[in-house]
């Protein structure tokens, strides 16, 4: 696995020191995480990214993504910015 970045949506978390991270960056939330602020970079209401942890695997590209219990999404190439 390889450290990267994932482009997501971003949102105000439940609590001051987290973010809720949508996915895909654009377009209708497929998924959403809420993620701890120290992981995150951008601002509410703004595309934003996340650290990852990305790996390929037949072709397809999967992420595990920093919440509390290592969520694991596939994600388009276009959207993993490498670290």
């Amino acid at each position: 696995m390889a450290a990267a970045w994932l482009k997501c949506h971003l949102k105000e978390g439940m609590f001051s020191n987290e973010f809720v991270v949508c996915y895909p960056p654009k377009g209708t939330c497929a998924s959403s995480f809420f993620v701890a602020k120290e992981f995150v970079r951008g601002s509410v209401g703004k595309q934003g990214k996340v650290q990852v942890q990305c790996a390929n695997r037949k072709g397809e590209v999967w992420v595990v993504l920093p919440t509390e219990d290592q969520k694991v999404i596939k994600v388009q190439q276009a959207d993993v910015i490498k670290r």
